[in-house]
């Protein structure tokens, strides 16, 4: 008898370390783009823009723009007019101070 609790705890235990990191299916458990546009989004229709880094739950960063509609549109991050629009957000390109 002890010895079917020890197999039974032993293999709970090996269970429990292989679950580990495994992602939980569901809304925090995926990638939340199913595909990404290129497309040119005007700034002014912009409300807001949400960055999502890669991790467990998706192996590729996102980034999603919710418009002044309510629309929400994922950008490819790699998209041309976005690395503009965030470098002029940031109050244009950032200087090396020499000391």
């Amino acid at each position: 008898m002890e010895r079917t609790a020890t197999v039974t705890i032993l293999i709970l235990l090996l269970c429990a370390i292989a679950a580990q990191g495994v992602p939980i299916p569901g809304e925090e458990g995926r990638c939340k783009c199913i595909q990404t546009s290129f497309d040119i989004i005007h700034p002014k229709s912009i409300r807001s823009l949400k960055y999502i880094p890669k991790g467990l739950h998706c192996e590729r960063a996102e980034i999603i723009v919710t418009l002044k509609n309510e629309k929400k549109v994922c950008v490819d991050p790699d998209a041309k007019w976005l690395q503009a629009l965030l470098t002029a957000m940031k109050g244009g390109k950032q200087h090396k101070s020499k000391n």
